[in-house]
């Protein structure tokens, strides 16, 4: 057989031998074999070790590996006791070091992952391409690859190791002919070389454009393809759901509401485990209308049934042990919320404007707002899990926040940075309860204030994360105007907010929620913009830190 022929085997059936036009190309036979290829070597492997063998079947040189894998480039990904690295075609290492995985050269670099976890790509001598490190590196295609970054987000790279277009997505692909599939907490979809969408909706999944067109699955499991613009060309499969049983689904979305709040309110899930006997007992209720309960949480995948007997699921564990859940404080809250709030929406709406209206969490008992600061304390630290301390954040030495929203995450910052001193302003009620972590206790004081008159405080930096959309206009204008005026020379404002955008809805059940719970609302940015002005206040900075929350950075004008 000619040399350059290799290209024209497959593996036999069996995986132990190598065929070329149907016959074995050698007499030897392994416990396994990969294809071959460039300059015609395949990987094989017998009872003891692996290695590369060549078009006759013969290995291709004398040293002997745990793992081996295809040729790429010139050169092959291994495993011995030491590690991962890559060999030449003589077997001899390409560079010294050892990973704990190598992937293949594609267009002149590789991914590696170290000892530590982190990856990064390196070139054919085995230099790192890059300083950075991600969690995640993927292959190189057409000048570019998939990184994911500590936060678990995605953004595609150059050889240089620079950020393509700045956009970060929660699962990411590489281009195929100028678009790649990209994932937000909405769906996915496709965008450009910009990091921009395509189109606005968002499927379940979705397929690499082909000649034109990409085969997309809604959320309600129909198939169909799109063009570029996301016009719907031709339909594969018609949804599993009527239209009429979603939108029915959606009139008793309150049913999960309420039906979670009820076992909250009837400590169900600290019973479990247990048989419905042993339950009812120990809740002291009814065992068939226990059951009835436990059989509608099974609905909403908060337990399973097995061997006769409850179970938390992963995402029932979450609302236990119930003094300590903050999702199990938001259970209480957002039925207070639908309740009470929710049932004068028609009235807000009718009314023209945004007046504010009585909230009803001043009101509340004192172990009612216990329960709502434990809920909204909870949401505070999953967004500052998120968020991405700016650079210059250090510099700041004295720090203001307002509102009970901004309790976690001043909380969290004195931590971080031993040097700096905070105060915290808000309605005698949203500081009730509140507890100070004793190693910071020093640095923090409590200071009971109506945000919405002059501030007894200046400050570095003012920190504001999710407070104004309680607010209608008028109320947010008077803040900005109280935190411009407690601002110290030099100082920066740190708005955390969710922006309506015009290409999509998302927020807007929030806003309506706004609406109802206190005359607040959601903005654009151009709305945001507008109170910037009026409060003589600057828009430096506005980066997305995830799909439901960005950080706007002001300065004084």
């Amino acid at each position: 057989m000619n040399r350059q022929h290799w290209q024209q085997t497959v593996v036999s059936p069996c995986e132990t031998f190598h065929l070329w036009q149907g016959e074995p190309l050698y007499m030897q036979r392994y416990s396994h074999v990969l294809k071959y290829h460039e300059p015609g070597l395949a990987p094989a492997r017998d009872t003891e070790c692996a290695f590369h063998i060549d078009i006759q079947g013969q290995p291709a040189y004398a040293a002997r590996f745990i793992d081996t894998f295809g040729f790429y480039h010139g050169l092959a990904a291994v495993r011995d006791s030491q590690g991962w690295f890559h060999i030449h075609p003589d077997g001899q290492a390409c560079y010294p070091e050892r990973y704990r995985w190598c992937g293949n050269f594609q267009e002149g670099l590789c991914p590696v992952k170290t000892d530590s976890g982190l990856y990064f790509h390196i070139s054919y001598q085995g230099q790192k391409a890059y300083p950075e490190q991600y969690l995640y590196a993927g292959d190189f295609k057409d000048g570019f690859a998939v990184v994911c970054n500590q936060q678990g987000l995605h953004s595609h790279i150059n050889f240089q190791g620079h950020l393509l277009h700045q956009r970060w997505f929660l699962d990411l692909d590489i281009f195929h002919k100028g678009t790649a599939r990209a994932k937000d907490e909405r769906g996915w979809f496709h965008i450009n070389k910009h990091g921009r969408e395509l189109y606005p909706q968002r499927y379940a999944a979705i397929e690499d454009f082909y000649n034109g067109l990409a085969r997309v699955e809604t959320f309600e499991g129909a198939l169909f393809t799109i063009d570029h613009a996301g016009k719907a060309m031709t339909q594969l499969h018609p949804a599993r759901q009527k239209p009429w049983q979603t939108l029915s689904a959606d009139m008793v979305g309150f049913w999960r509401t309420e039906t979670i709040a009820t076992a909250i309110q009837l400590s169900l899930f600290d019973y479990l485990p247990g048989t419905s006997a042993e339950i009812a007992e120990r809740s002291n209720l009814p065992k068939t209308q226990v059951e009835r309960l436990l059989r509608a949480l099974w609905e909403l995948d908060l337990l399973n049934f097995q061997d006769t007997r409850w179970h938390l699921t992963s995402k029932g564990q979450l609302l236990t042990p119930q003094e300590q859940s903050f999702l199990a404080a938001a259970a209480n809250m957002w039925s207070d919320v639908n309740i009470q709030a929710w049932r004068r929406l028609p009235d807000a709406i009718r009314t023209d404007g945004d007046p504010p209206l009585p909230h009803f969490k001043a009101s509340a008992s004192s172990q009612k707002q216990q329960q709502y600061h434990r809920a909204l304390d909870g949401y505070s630290a999953q967004d500052f899990s998120a968020w991405h301390i700016p650079a210059d954040w250090p510099s700041h030495r004295t720090l203001i926040g307002a509102g009970r929203t901004a309790k976690v995450w001043l909380e969290k910052l004195l931590q971080k940075y031993p040097h700096q001193r905070a105060v915290l302003l808000g309605e005698n009620h949203t500081l009730q309860h509140a507890v100070i972590p004793p190693e910071i206790i020093a640095r923090y004081v409590l200071s009971p204030h109506s945000i919405l008159e002059p501030w007894p405080q200046s400050a570095n930096a003012i920190v504001l994360p999710r407070v104004l959309h309680y607010w209608p206009d008028q109320q947010a204008l008077s803040i900005l105007k109280n935190a411009r005026q407690a601002l110290l020379p030099n100082g920066k404002i740190y708005l955390f907010e969710m922006l309506l955008v015009h290409e999509h809805p998302d927020g807007s059940l929030l806003d309506l929620n706004m609406l109802a719970e206190s005359g607040g609302k959601l903005r654009f940015l151009t709305q945001w913009e507008q109170l910037f002005t009026d409060s003589q206040l600057k828009l430096i900075a506005n980066k997305p830190l995830t799909a439901w929350l960005n950080m706007l950075v002001l300065k004084a004008e």
